[in-house]
């Protein structure tokens, strides 16, 4: 499968997948053109679901890709289309168009050399408080997403923006976790 990938990625071939989506009971035939591939804690293609109005780009779970063919048919890429600038509006590898938000998160002083080590998203910024804590800043999609990292961090992090966020994991935080990530 993953040659396909590979194959069709480089000579802009379409190809056929059955791909099981999470409310998929079995696996369903799409044809898509490959975009490129976002890797992370699980790997996605981003393509075009040929068989979709409108053509957006989706990403594909690799792993929920049962199989995969090159077929002969080449397509033309959308046209602009930069994966490095289309990464960048993911937190993780999840994209989600029109859901793209400016993210603050405070990490508390005892989460500060942790926080500090990690790169939560490529475009963002940090800034110590007075208090000793650490806001780090970014913009993108992907709020489920960001919601399964900050669950590991215990209540040493606090969403600051945006509100959908703050709501999703206000009754989340736990301070019964020994270690942070």
């Amino acid at each position: 499968m993953d040659v396909a990938i590979s194959t069709a990625l480089k000579g802009t071939s379409q190809l056929r997948i059955l791909y099981r989506g999470w409310k998929d009971t079995v696996a369903r035939e799409r044809v898509v053109a490959p975009h490129g591939l976002l890797l992370g804690a699980r790997r996605y293609l981003v393509a075009v679901d040929m068989g979709k109005v409108g053509g957006g780009i989706q990403h594909f779970r690799v792993d929920a890709i049962e199989e995969a063919t090159v077929l002969p048919q080449s397509f033309v890429r959308k046209e602009g289309f930069d994966l490095n600038a289309h990464a960048e509006r993911c937190f993780g590898s999840y994209q989600q168009e029109g859901g793209i938000h400016d993210v603050a998160w405070r990490f508390v002083p005892k989460a500060v050399s942790r926080a500090e080590g990690f790169l939560f998203h490529p475009t963002q910024t940090t800034e110590r408080e007075p208090d000793g804590s650490l806001v780090v800043r970014f913009r993108a999609a992907g709020l489920l997403e960001m919601c399964w990292h900050l669950y590991m961090w215990g209540d040493t992090v606090e969403v600051i923006s945006p509100p959908e966020l703050v709501q999703m994991v206000e009754a989340h935080r736990r301070s019964d976790f020994p270690s942070m990530p």
